[in-house]
């Protein structure tokens, strides 16, 4: 195994470090001015919304300095650790001096190192993977190297870090079932209350205590925070979309000039807004699916959601759409479970979940899709064929009038 030695120590990652962030960003990095940061909040480079969609996310990136020991293989199957330490770093990933020039891809272990004097501390490695190098424009034989983490987690015992970060934090252990009646909860509070209640704010809140709560929130409900339960995830990325909505609305003073405005028009402003795009949005899906533009009509059912999370027909709609190409068909097989899970009695997401799950070549799961389509509407011509070709005997609709019937119509 080759060791290398520090790439760099704490003092020389802080002072004339290469930045590469451009001359405005200069003016308050720590590695372009060459003053130590007195907080590791100095630099926020990009502040997105939290989507909860499957959309890839990035927390904000601060200047940091970590020592740790970075470990991969390299093209002649040496292997290679490295003392560096960290210039910057956010939930995803950092970046690092190197004397080395890894591949990109290349699969990395990274292990902080807790005390550099004395005994180091044990710290447990994380994996990750080489995003990107780039030789150093300032410092001879070193490469700026950017890695990226297999889990997105805050690693980095930082004191005071940007909001964005508690949608990474490690999640703290939850009750089954009160952690879902909470989720239930919430989800009614969805369809009652207002976007400033969802996120208990004042009318008068500032941007920033909005955000703060958001977070808060997509902290305690993100998907990602509760991996170990798949089952959850259809609840959570409703109730997601619809915070994500509140804090959208919120936060755009133009948006939320809107809403107040409906508000106090009368109690069902919101969800009259609500209503309103949605059926905008709804109406331009139709007419491209009309035309068989299903990469447009999915665009616009994807707003008509954002409107109206909670609206199991719209996603049902988005589901027929996405079957329709097969790269989003995995998408589709979610849509239909949320619908699913949105209203049980919803006779088109049933039987659009059903023909999918034939064309995934899952037979056996489309059969009780059809049967319960049959249970809600047994005249439901479509399902009986279907079920008819997949070989089961389809439940027959009586022809008898009930004794209630023949009664109600003797002479």
């Amino acid at each position: 195994m080759q060791v290398s030695g520090p790439a760099l120590d704490s003092h020389s990652v802080n002072v004339g470090a290469d930045c590469e962030q451009g001359s405005a960003h200069q003016n308050v990095c720590a590695h372009c001015t060459g003053q130590p940061s007195e907080s590791g909040l100095s630099v926020s480079e990009q502040d997105p919304p939290i989507s909860a969609n499957g959309a890839k996310r990035r927390s904000t990136r601060i200047v940091h300095t970590v020592p740790l020991l970075v470990t991969w293989v390299d093209g002649e199957a040496r292997t290679i650790a490295e003392e560096t330490a960290t210039v910057s770093v956010n939930c995803h990933g950092f970046r690092y001096f190197s004397k080395q020039r890894p591949r990109i891809n290349t699969s990395v272990t990274i292990q902080p190192i807790g005390d550099r004097e004395g005994n180091a501390a044990i710290c447990p490695p994380y994996a990750g993977r080489v995003a990107w190098v780039r030789k150093s424009q300032r410092l001879d034989g070193l490469y700026l190297v950017g890695v990226e983490l297999g889990i997105p987690s805050n690693i980095w015992n930082v004191d005071e870090v940007p909001d964005d970060w508690a949608a990474f934090s490690p999640p703290r252990e939850e009750n089954p079932v009160s952690f879902l009646a909470e989720v239930d909860r919430m989800l009614h509070s969805t369809r009652t209350q207002t976007f400033y209640q969802l996120l208990n704010v004042d009318p008068g809140a500032s941007r920033s205590e909005v955000k703060r709560h958001f977070y808060q929130l997509a902290g305690r409900y993100h998907p990602d925070h509760h991996m170990g339960h798949p089952e959850w995830t259809p609840r959570l990325l409703t109730l997601m979309e619809v915070l994500t909505m509140a804090y959208k609305t919120l936060s755009d003073d133009a948006t939320k000039k809107e809403y107040d405005l409906l508000l106090a028009r009368d109690s069902a402003g919101a969800s009259s807004y609500s209503r309103r795009l949605a059926q905008g949005y709804l109406e331009k899906a139709q007419e491209c699916m009309a035309e068989k533009n299903f990469s447009g009509s999915i665009l616009w059912l994807h707003r008509a959601i954002e409107s109206e999370p909670g609206c199991s027909s719209h996603r049902a709609t988005l589901g027929r759409c996405l079957s329709a190409v097969p790269e989003y068909r995995r998408e589709a097989v979610q849509q239909f479970e949320i619908a699913i899970e949105l209203d049980p009695r919803n006779v088109a997401a049933h039987f659009g979940y059903g023909e999918l799950l034939e064309i995934l070549k899952a037979p056996w799961r489309a059969r009780s899709h059809y049967l319960r389509v049959l249970e809600l509407d047994a005249n439901h011509r479509e399902a009986r064929e279907h079920l008819s070709r997949l070989g089961v005997g389809a439940p027959r609709v009586s022809s008898k009038r009930s004794l209630l019937g023949r009664l109600t119509r003797r002479r």
